[in-house]
Formats: C-alpha cells, structure tokens, sequence
C-alpha cells in the first residue's frame, strides 16, 4: 500500500502550475469585510486573490445555485487556472449540494440525503468537460445529483450519476453566516499564518530548535482495531514532522479530556483523531469545554477526525427536519414522517433550526483558538475513512511545505485509487456503496491555501 501511494505521490507532481491562485466566493454583503484578507493572501501566494460574488450568479447557467456556482468555478479554473477555492458562508447563506444514497430506511422511501463539498471540487469529466453529478436525467432522477446506488438498488451501477469524482481543485469553507464572523475568521487565520512564518524563521535561524512544527494522534479504539495501521501511520509522520503525542486507548481505558488538553496545551500543528465521535464532541476527549480552554492561542492547530459525524454542517434530510427545494418544511422520519414516493430534495440553503452545526464548525468560528481548520464526516463514518487518513499523512510528509488543501486534494485522489471506486459493484452487503460515498461526506473547514509549515519557495499543487 505505501509503495502504491509513493508511487501515485510521484505521478501527482507532474504539475500544472508553479503556484496557488485563491479565488473567494462570498455573498455581496461580505466583501468589504473580506478585503483586507483577499489582499493578504494574495500577498503572501504571491498572486492575485479574487474575490466572486453570490450575487453575480443569480442570472447565469445553471439548473440551481449550486450548479451556477460551479459552472463559475469550471470556467476560471478553465480560463486562469484557479487551484483553491474558499467558499464563506455556512449552509444558511452558502449553497451546498446534496448527494443522494438509496439507503435501506422504509418511512425515507430507501433515500437520504447528504451535504457534499467534494462537488465544486470535482469540476471535470477525464475528458475535461464539466461535470454536473447528473449524469441520469431521465424522469425523477433528474432531481438529483451524485446519486450512489448499491445499498437497496442492487441492479443499478455504485456510481448511478458516473460522477468523475477526482478533484480538480482543494475546496475549503468558512462556516460562518455574517460579514463581522468571517472578519472574525480572517483575522485568526491571518495570525495563524504570521506565526507560522515566525516559527519556521525562528527554527532556520537557529535561534529556537524546539519551534519544529509538531503533531499529535489520538487513538481510540473501540471503533475499529485499527492499533498497528495507526502506528505505521505515526511511523510515516515521524519522517517530515515531529510526533509530539500519540495517546493509545482501548474500551476498557477510553480517552480523557485531560489528555487532549495537553495536546492542546503543548500548540501542536494538528491533531489526527480514529475513534467514535458525534457532531459535538471526539468521544470521551474532546468538547467545547476543552476547546474554551486554549481560545488565546494565534496558533490554534488543524483537527481531523474520522470518527462519526464531527463535521456535521447541516440538516441530514429526510431523517431530519428540513425544508425541501419548494420551500415546504418537513418533520422528517426521525419525527414520525413517512415517505410514499421518493422525498423532495432539500433546498440548497438550510436556515435557522435546519441549519445545525457541530463542535468541528464552532471551532473554526471561534475568533481566537479553536482550530485554524477542520476536516471530518458529516454523517457517520465508516472504517474505510481511515483510507482518507492515509493518504493525507502521506502527502504531508511528502510535501511538507504544502497547503492542507493539496494535501486534502491528493486524499480524495489517493482513496479513489486504494479503495478501487471504479471496480465497486453492489453486493448483498450495504457496505460497498458506503465505500464508494465516503469521500463524498468528508468537508474541510478551512482556508485550503493554509500552510502548517512556511516556505520560501512556491509550493506546488500536489496534482498529475
């Protein structure tokens, strides 16, 4: 498995361009609290950062929001050879796509829905045309996008939209849902990166050795037995960064508050979670309580878990109340609805009560502390995400001057390849068209242009 992912890492270098270009994508009212960012960034990549209005889409090409946010996106990427996009706004104020798996729940008609980044960061086809997870118009279907098959469709292809889902470029989001909160969120970001610079100047120079940026894992288990694989994971780290903390627990001894506020404590440059989570904690080691303690840092590190459902950023229709693309609300399935025929979609923005949100969300809103960003799974999680996990830690010791959405970007690659997504075909098990979608349910909160360590030269986008 190393071996194929060095390999891949190699094939991925043959790059398409010498430097990051940002474009930010905001609603109008946000613009002017985002102008001193755009300048910043655009600074320190060395290149223009652009600034895209919501409102500028109202009238193009598209079948909905989400499909005209898209196409924009396709066409620069196309025309200026944009690399990162960072999207600002929560689920309330910035569409999000809903993909669709026939999952086996009677009362949601074998349906659900789920929020999903990954399609304004899969722009093409491998033939280069643009691709709008839609690839089965006929009839109902054309009301869905990204549709996976497998778990109750068994005659139909994983794959039922034939999604490319290879990322063209890193895609991150600022969950936030007015101008002075993404204020809040740039200016902790920029202090983020200052102190990295400072850091890494400091470790060159000789004038402070122990300023070598740091990780740390927590291992729970419990979730899945996945002890050694984690700890050749922790080997491969220890190649390009220092490993300041790997906590091992078992069911029987199961991770404490107190051991990740002394990861916490001791400003590592990220945190790597395996073990059971829930939208508002990493079971049994981390909740807001903790994160309260550590908000005076300008350094506050990147969190990835792959447990369960840490990066909830809205409402899961039809299990959960939602309002549907007609602007009807529903109670949803866990309150007692039943569905007779396929649910109506979920509208692209989800406000208010069906707007819900998650520890890995208020710690990125969080204007000091926190985390600078986050990535993890929406819904529940499966042990194939510690796939995902791989293929991060490898692209991070592989390029360690990289930013965190290139390294998130070559994941996705990566476990398209390791996970074999084009061979999947439907069993009478429910798991491969959840190998196939877990992908599609993880999110980065975050700028993706981020760095965890500086450089002084152009890093690259990890990409063929």
């Amino acid at each position: 498995m190393l071996e194929s992912m060095i390999a891949l890492l190699a094939l991925s270098t043959a790059l398409v361009g010498s430097s990051h270009r940002l474009l930010v994508v905001a609603p109008e009212a946000f613009r002017d609290a985002l102008a001193p960012y755009c300048a910043a960034r655009a600074k320190s990549l060395g290149t223009k950062v652009e600034f895209f209005s919501l409102d500028d889409v109202a009238t193009s090409v598209g079948v909905d929001a989400p499909e005209r946010i898209k196409r924009e996106i396709f066409a620069r990427w196309k025309r200026d050879g944009i690399t990162d996009v960072l999207l600002v706004g929560d689920v309330d104020v910035m569409p999000v796509r809903f993909m669709l798996l026939d999952r086996a729940t009677k009362a949601a008609f074998d349906t659900a829905f789920y929020p999903s980044d990954l399609y304004y960061s899969d722009l093409a086809h491998a033939d280069g045309s643009f691709d709008d997870w839609n690839g089965a118009k006929d009839e109902f279907h054309a009301k869905f996008f990204g549709e996976v098959h497998g778990e109750t469709n068994k005659q139909d292809a994983i794959n039922f939209d034939r999604i490319s889902y290879l990322p063209e470029i890193a895609v991150g989001r600022w969950p936030v849902s007015t101008p002075e909160a993404a204020r809040e969120v740039a200016a902790k970001t920029l202090r983020h990166q200052a102190q990295i610079e400072a850091i890494d100047a400091a470790r060159s120079s000789g004038n402070d050795a122990s300023a070598s940026p740091r990780v740390a894992f927590m291992i729970s288990g419990g979730w899945i037995d996945n002890q050694s694989r984690a700890q050749a994971l922790i080997e491969r780290a220890r190649s390009a960064w220092t490993v300041d903390a790997c906590a091992y627990f078992t069911p029987e001894h199961p991770p404490t508050p107190t051991e990740m506020a002394r990861m916490f404590a001791r400003q590592p440059s990220a945190i790597f979670h395996t073990g059971h989570g829930q939208p508002h904690r990493w079971e049994g080691c981390l909740d807001q309580s903790i994160l309260d303690q550590q908000t005076t840092s300008d350094r506050p590190p990147l969190l990835f878990s792959i447990g369960c459902s840490t990066s909830e950023i809205c409402t899961l229709p039809p299990y959960q109340p939602y309002v549907d693309v007609d602007g009807v609300a529903h109670r949803g399935t866990v309150a007692g609805e039943v569905f007779s025929d396929y649910p109506p979609p979920p509208a692209t923005t989800q406000t208010g009560a069906h707007n819900t949100t998650s520890l890995s969300e208020r710690a990125v809103q969080m204007p000091s502390g926190g985390a600078i960003a986050v990535i993890g799974c929406v819904t529940g999680s499966q042990p194939c995400a510690q796939t995902l996990l791989d293929g991060f830690i490898e692209a991070m010791c592989a390029e360690p001057h990289q930013t965190i959405g290139s390294w998130w970007q070559f994941a996705v690659e990566n476990y398209v390849r390791a996970e074999r997504l084009d061979s999947l075909i439907p069993s009478e098990s429910w798991y491969p068209p959840s190998i196939y979608f877990q992908g599609m349910k993880f999110v980065l909160l975050g700028d993706p242009t981020l760095r965890l360590k500086s450089s002084s030269e152009s890093a690259r986008p990890i990409r063929e």
